[in-house]
């Protein structure tokens, strides 16, 4: 089929003799009013956010659990399907004559693709982003014409339909990428280069192009050279979705694809740049390598930066806060605002020693930094929080924060920071949230102690004392019974804790047999105790030569009870008791390795095993039954990325690995 070409810039009627028609879908109007053309120039679109928006966002983080419905914004969102559907169409010489740069490794004439003259844009300083404005912060074109030096430097070129809404498909990516521009623009080795194609009826329009690159700090075609645009957007494939090219100092095609990279890294993570899919998955790597960091590392800042609390009557340098006990809340809507004001009251009371430093994180609502930071203020100030310190807005701690903090289903975080240890726990929303105060300092190194001393207080005669006999097989058909404190003396026992289904039954039985039976039976016990209550036959482990302590429902329960910690809740297991009536090992893969007595394991380890256990089928329950249909995006994303995690539990997880780094 003849490909048709788009309304040029200089003749916005179509009157060229080209065909002005463009694909849509059916029950979409193919017009829009004067008056919608006029709002989504400037008032509604890219930077700027509509004022229904604005408040729809406002009153979610002023009162978290308001209703989250948006119907107000129907509009919005049906004016974002509708651009969703749209897409470029080239003239058939574009199609022909442009050479193809999607292959990796190909060289790039970029004087040849972008032309000698680009238009600059610097929206931001410092660390402020003047994203979502009331009014557009541009210049005339005499002002932004501007050279980009192209030698040795890596490349950055950028295509995206023009104007866009905040609600469209891709409007998180290009916001990422327009926050991470003003990172990109203070580096001397790239450039990046924005190449707007202007949406059908907004050819014309160049105050859309200028108020949507107002959002930006980057280097853009310019709005007359339409056909260059064109060109630009035809030779990288764009289809209607934001499509990135990123070419090497010698002008070689490193990446070509969507820019997602800057929605998870920001533009200035280390390890990251140049931002191919390959920094990218060094970067995830780095993220899983427990590391020891300071508060310097964690905020980007140095020893003599300052923090104002939020009226800027109070402030604290870096180098005074590291040495206190610090919480970092990675807020995003205040949802657990409340939460975290409730413990650190308790604190106070206490007499605890705590620091709270908030840092906005905006990207779940896609919020600009400084209104996010203006309504965070605002919540935090009608709650009377005026000693919590306020760290300022940078894109790339923002992203490193949240990743630290990821559990699956929270949107926010809170690190807890610890300068005793020299350690950084960033579950310590989660801890809170399952232990409340009895999990203060909330880390699970100090979770895994508390746990590791109730651990070594328990003694076998203890837990199986209540239950008072045990039966045995003797002989070919008999079966007797011993008493529990008689018969257990001087042994080292193993005590396998199971359910109906006897998960572990097997395994056990084959242990048993290859590595104690005939060799070690005379001073190894096995002995089962059923912790369902369960009244299916318990012979068949009698005959495997063990102890069976039968337990109706209420002693199983006051066994379990004493046992499991809450968090974890009863489940089958092993547990190896010394012949002094302690614990030796609640490991079951370790208690199975061990050839003989005795059956020592590294006890702190197990137990952090354990509540990674729980912590997992926590996030199982939680996401089961979840309707996947009914999330945006960024919630499809978070939910995926968790379930991956589910079905692919790291070999070292969360609560484990904090004994892979050595105390200072």
């Amino acid at each position: 089929m003849e490909a048709e070409r788009r309304r040029s810039d200089e003749d916005p009627s179509g009157k060229n003799g080209e065909s002005a028609s463009r694909s849509k879908r059916p029950g979409v109007p193919t017009f829009l009013s004067d008056r919608t053309v006029k709002l989504l120039e400037e008032r509604i679109s890219f930077p700027n956010l509509s004022r229904r928006r604005q408040q729809y966002i406002k009153r979610l983080i002023s009162v978290p659990a308001a209703d989250t419905s948006d119907g107000a914004l129907s509009k919005e969102h049906k004016m974002g399907s509708y651009f969703d559907t749209e897409f470029p169409i080239y003239p058939n010489t574009l199609l022909h004559d442009m050479p193809n740069v999607e292959v990796c490794g190909k060289q790039v004439n970029v004087l040849d693709l972008l032309g000698h003259t680009l238009w600059g844009f610097n929206s931001a300083t410092g660390r402020e982003s003047f994203m979502g404005s009331a009014s557009s912060k541009t210049r005339g074109n005499d002002e932004n014409n501007a050279t980009l030096d192209l030698t040795g430097r890596y490349i950055m070129i950028c295509c995206v339909f023009v104007p866009l809404l905040w609600c469209s498909v891709d409007g998180p990516m290009v916001y990422h990428t327009a926050l991470a521009s003003h990172e990109l623009s203070r580096r001397d080795d790239c450039g990046l280069v924005v190449v707007p194609m202007m949406r059908d009826g907004f050819t014309h329009s160049r105050s859309a192009y200028l108020h949507f690159l107002s959002g930006f700090s980057c280097h853009a075609v310019p709005f007359h050279e339409s056909r260059r645009r064109e060109s630009i957007c035809s030779a990288l494939g764009f289809d209607g979705k934001p499509k990135l090219l990123i070419l090497d100092p010698s002008h070689k095609v490193l990446y070509h694809g969507p820019p997602i990279i800057f929605s998870q890294f920001g533009g200035n993570e280390h390890d990251c740049f140049p931002f191919t899919p390959e920094r990218m998955d060094i970067c995830l790597r780095s993220d899983s390598v427990l590391k020891v960091l300071s508060i310097n590392d964690l905020l980007g800042l140095s020893d003599t930066d300052v923090l104002f609390n939020i009226f800027k009557d109070a402030q604290i340098t870096i180098s005074k806060l590291k040495q206190k006990f610090v919480w970092l809340y990675v807020c995003s809507d205040c949802t657990s605002l409340r939460k975290v004001r409730e413990v650190h009251q308790e604190c106070k009371q206490q007499n605890y020693e705590l620091e709270i430093v908030v840092v906005c994180c905006p990207f779940y609502r896609q919020v600009p930094p400084h209104l996010h930071e203006g309504w965070i203020i605002q919540a935090l100030g009608k709650l009377k929080l005026l000693g919590w310190f306020f760290s300022p807005f940078n894109n790339t701690v923002s992203h490193r924060l949240s990743r630290m903090c990821e559990n699956g289903s929270h949107e926010e975080g809170l690190l807890i920071v610890d300068p005793i240890e020299n350690y950084v726990d960033p579950y310590g929303l989660s801890i809170i949230r399952d232990f409340g105060m009895d999990g203060y300092p909330f880390t699970r190194r100090n979770l895994v102690e508390k746990e590791f001393q109730r651990i070594m207080g328990l003694r076998l005669n203890s837990l199986l004392l209540p239950l008072e006999y045990a039966c045995r097989k003797r002989g070919s058909s008999s079966f007797v019974r011993v008493r529990v404190e008689n018969g257990l003396k001087n042994k080292t026992v193993v005590l396998y804790l199971y359910t109906e289904e006897k998960f572990l039954g097997d395994k056990l039985a084959k242990w048993y047999k290859n590595n104690i039976k005939g060799m070690h039976s005379n001073v190894v016990e096995v002995v089962a105790v059923s912790i369902d209550g369960s009244r299916t036959s318990d012979k068949h482990l009698m005959e495997k030569g063990w102890l069976v302590c039968r337990a109706d429902s209420s002693k199983a329960a006051k066994l379990c009870d004493e046992y499991f910690h809450p968090l974890c809740g009863r489940h089958e297991t092993l547990v190896a008791f010394g012949k002094d009536g302690l614990i030796q090992s609640m490991g079951p893969n370790h208690i199975l390795k061990c050839r003989a007595p005795p059956f020592h394991g590294k006890l702190r380890e197990e137990i952090a095993q354990k509540f990674e256990d729980a912590g997992f089928q926590r996030e199982a329950q939680r996401y089961h039954g979840c309707s996947l249909w009914r999330m945006n995006s960024y919630e499809l994303e978070k939910c995926c990325r968790m379930m991956m995690k589910l079905w692919m539990p790291p070999a070292r997880g969360i609560w484990v690995a904090t004994y892979e780094i050595g105390r200072r």
